[in-house]
């Protein structure tokens, strides 16, 4: 076993959460009077922290932050909640790698009660040792504090671990903690774009993890 943990991104590596983000993020425009958010740039900004996409895609002035992440929750935990879905071969493959004594964890840049809620919903929360949120660190991805956190919390060296997920942002903050990193290509950011960030594997379908740890 070449790896002991796994730090797995969740938007777009894990579930198909795009639809449910930008129409949660046009929820929050149209409550501040904004015009429809570009969903192209919403795109791009998924894996980054709530407040930097409220500030690049809705131009949020920063004293409107709390009240467009309170709406943002609300809305997303009782609604758009039910339109994610994991990918295909995501819940075999977590199975499969829980089984093999494989530390799953989760690094995402989403509220923790979301993750826990669409984890817990999807039938797979109990594969996991971790769940880590935003509100888990101070200094959000690409910085590399949740992935130490995650590293530290298990106790495991860094050659023991891996990185997974689907943006730019996702291998950044891998390579920052000095860790292995592997890139999805059904998410958010391109083939292309992943590959400018050089990840040490890059994969079409999460299943195809199987073959790498």
């Amino acid at each position: 076993m070449r790896y002991k943990t796994l730090i797995l991104d969740f938007d777009g590596t894990l579930a198909d959460t795009q639809k449910s983000i930008i129409e949660t993020m046009k929820v929050v425009a149209e409550h501040f009077s904004l015009n429809s958010p570009d969903e192209a740039l919403i795109k791009s900004l998924i894996g980054l922290p709530l407040k930097t996409t409220f500030e690049r895609a809705l131009a949020l002035d920063e004293s409107f932050i709390p009240e467009a992440t309170r709406l943002y929750r609300a809305h997303y935990n009782e609604i758009a909640i039910d339109t994610i879905s994991l990918f295909e071969g995501v819940e075999t493959t977590l199975t499969g790698l829980h089984q093999k004594g494989i530390n799953l964890t989760v690094g995402s840049s989403k509220g923790k009660e979301s993750l826990n809620r669409i984890l817990k919903k999807q039938g797979v929360l109990e594969l996991f040792s971790f769940v880590g949120g935003e509100e888990d660190v101070k200094h959000k991805k690409p910085s590399p504090e949740l992935v130490q956190l995650i590293i530290d919390a298990h106790q495991s060296s860094p050659e023991e671990c891996l990185v997974v997920g689907d943006t730019t942002f996702d291998i950044e903050m891998g390579q920052s903690a000095q860790i292995d990193t592997c890139g999805v290509t059904y998410g958010a950011h391109t083939r292309e774009q992943l590959e400018s960030q050089k990840p040490d594997y890059l994969i079409d379908r999460f299943s195809h993890l199987m073959g790498i740890v």
